[in-house]
Parts: C-alpha cells; sequence; structure tokens
C-alpha cells in the first residue's frame, strides 16, 4: 500500500524544542528561588504540554488547576521570548521532508502548540520545506488525544484515512490517530515519558531514528 498523506506532530517528532523549553524552566525556577532544572525530567515532558512542565519547575504536583494554569501561562510567556533560540530539527527529518516533497507525496503538521508558538517557529526552522498545512488546536477548537485536527487535516488534504499515516512522540499522538482511522507512526526518539513505553502503545510503526521514515516514502 503506497501512504498519499504524511501527517507529522511537532515538538519531539520534527523539531527538537526542549532545549528552548529547558532555558525558560530554568528562568521561571530562577524567579522563585529553585535550583536548575533536570534536562531529561523536562525533555521528558515537552509533549506532555505546558502545564506539566510548570508543574515539575515550581513542584505544583497536587496544587490547584488555577495555580497550575497561572504558572502555565507565566511559563508560555518566558518561552515566547526564547523560543527561536535553540530550537533544530532532529537528525534525519530533513531528508524525510526533502524525500517527500521530491516524490510529491502530501504531508503537513498537527500540533497540540498554539499557534502563536507553532507558525513562527515552524516558519523558522522548517519553511523551506514549505509544509502545505500547520493545524493547531485553534484551529479545530480541542487538543489531541481528540482526532479533529487530523480529521482537518484530511479534509485539507483530500486524503483517506486508511491511506494516511499520523506520527507522533505521545501516546496521544497514537490515540488521535487510531480515532481518525489513519495508521500510525511512533517516534521512538522523541520526548518519550520516563515511565513510559512505547512498544506499548501498538503503534503501526516505530521509528527509533526520524530517517527510518523515509523507507515508508519509498
Amino acid at each position: 500500500m503506497k501512504i498519499e498523506l504524511f501527517a507529522f506532530d511537532l515538538d519531539g517528532t520534527l523539531l527538537d524544542t526542549a532545549p528552548d523549553f529547558l532555558y525558560a524552566v530554568n528562568l521561571l525556577r530562577k524567579k522563585y528561588k529553585f535550583g536548575e532544572a533536570d534536562y531529561e525530567q523536562v525533555r521528558s515532558r515537552v509533549s506532555q504540554g505546558a502545564a506539566s512542565l510548570a508543574a515539575y519547575a515550581l513542584k505544583l504536583q497536587g496544587e490547584s488547576n488555577q495555580i497550575i494554569e497561572s504558572h502555565r501561562q507565566e511559563l508560555l510567556d518566558i518561552y515566547e521570548d526564547c523560543c527561536l533560540t535553540n530550537t533544530k530539527m532532529f537528525d534525519g527529518v530533513e531528508e524525510v521532508l526533502n524525500e517527500l516533497n521530491e516524490k510529491k507525496i502530501k504531508w503537513g503538521i498537527v500540533t497540540n502548540k498554539p499557534r502563536r508558538f507553532a507558525e513562527g517557529i515552524v516558519q523558522d526552522k522548517l519553511g523551506k520545506f514549505k509544509p502545505p498545512f500547520l493545524v493547531c488546536p485553534d484551529d479545530v477548537g480541542v487538543r489531541k488525544p481528540e482526532p479533529d485536527g487530523l480529521l482537518h487535516a484530511l479534509t485539507l488534504s483530500v486524503s483517506k484515512p486508511e491511506n494516511s499515516i499520523y506520527i507522533g512522540d505521545h501516546q496521544i499522538d497514537i490515540k488521535a490517530g487510531e480515532k481518525a482511522n489513519m495508521l500510525t507512526g511512533a517516534a521512538a526518539y522523541g520526548y518519550i515519558p520516563l515511565d513510559d513505553n512505547v512498544k506499548k502503545w501498538k503503534a503501526d510503526y516505530v521509528f527509533e531514528e526520524a530517517n527510518e521514515i523515509i523507507a515508508l516514502v519509498q
């Protein structure tokens, strides 16, 4: 079977954004007199969202959602000023996107990252590949694991779900892909939670490195 659409998650799948999140977390911790964060703890939480990062940064486990949300916004305001500093493509991503473009195969990005951040980051780091679409929660009103973003991507690209794949580095990506009746791929090189196991996600494909995706393109 030939895959007609490759849809990708952003953080932890196409882009290594963890260094900039680490910088933002450390600035937040410094403000509240905490020491420097552990990089692996930050890296493993990136795909779980800013609330998880803020809760870790300020030891907010058990605090109210209102308190965590206020610090989440605080962290995002800090992140906005540094989100283009150290972010880069994962090794192999450039080759994958070049291959897709050369073969004129449809692809695009579906992320839980708000458009406020995603648009500028994608333009700066991936703009040369001319991503055909970028779908954010702002566009569909919900976040993954709800499939709405992927269903919107299928509509935008005029693609059949059974001939399309969604690739991401968190179990919610696999769940969203399944709900959209798409094939799924786990980016095992991404920001896997420290207590998680990619093999338990039951994705159709597991990629230990980004360049392994090329085999599906060819």
